[in-house]
């Protein structure tokens, strides 16, 4: 499935990736330590991809879904 991140502008997201999206995408924000082992790449790739946004903080790490992403069913 692609996602639009900005115009003229798409990502291709993998099924395990899409289901990662939907699971957290209720939240507003959750942790890193919130996340299993498996789940933490999975946030990191996203966050590269720009479909979440990234804040360190001093002992862990907050994501957030991106809210300028559109996704094209």
């Amino acid at each position: 499935m692609f996602i639009k991140i900005a115009p003229k502008v798409r990502v291709y997201l993998p099924k395990e990736q899409l289901q990662f999206i939907d699971k957290y995408r209720k939240y507003d924000f959750f942790r890193n330590s919130q996340l299993e082992v498996n789940e933490i790449n999975i946030a990191k790739s996203l966050a590269d991809k720009s479909i979440f946004v990234r804040k360190k903080l001093d002992n862990d790490v907050q994501y957030a879904l991106n809210r300028k992403v559109r996704f094209n069913d």
